[in-house]
């Protein structure tokens, strides 16, 4: 988990069925921004003169590079990493997508996320204005069902 660019490009909705201050939303496939087309038709009133001629003008459109994402590279207990990735918390898991990287570190400390070394990150959580509880003792994980301790059956 780090700062990284995806594998392969996102694909968006061109031109945007939404007004500016919402942002462009980004998709993995072709198929999954043609789904998210098909439920905006459906959420909308054919009558509302603002909503449909955006619409009908939207397709979906592949990006021509790969996006930047952030996730936070703070270990978790025995778990691995946290494993958070940069995005709107009120929206759920979502993963807000940067066209260049030089956005990406604009937009973090906004969200309270530090970067560390050149491509790694830490979330609000596990910034260092906000350090991570400590980890748990061996007696801990072992009440918790989590360790074995040598010795005790």
């Amino acid at each position: 988990m780090t700062i990284r660019q995806l594998k392969s490009s996102c694909f968006t909705l061109d031109p945007s069925p939404w007004n500016d201050e919402e942002g462009e939303s980004h998709y993995g496939t072709h198929a999954e921004a043609e789904a998210a087309l098909a439920e905006l038709y459906d959420e909308t009133d054919p009558d509302d003169p603002d909503d449909r001629p955006l619409l009908g003008k939207s397709r979906p459109r592949r990006l021509d590079a790969p996006c930047w994402v952030a996730e936070c590279d703070a270990p978790d207990g025995m778990e691995g990493t946290c494993g958070a990735t940069l995005g709107d918390e009120d929206e759920g898991p979502s993963c807000i997508h940067f066209k260049v990287i030089e956005a990406l570190f604009d937009w973090m400390p906004g969200e309270g996320w530090v970067r560390i070394f050149a491509d790694n990150a830490l979330c609000w959580n596990h910034s260092p204005d906000n350090p991570a509880p400590p980890q748990p003792s061996p007696a801990e994980l072992e009440a918790a069902g989590q360790l074995r301790l040598p010795g005790v059956a």
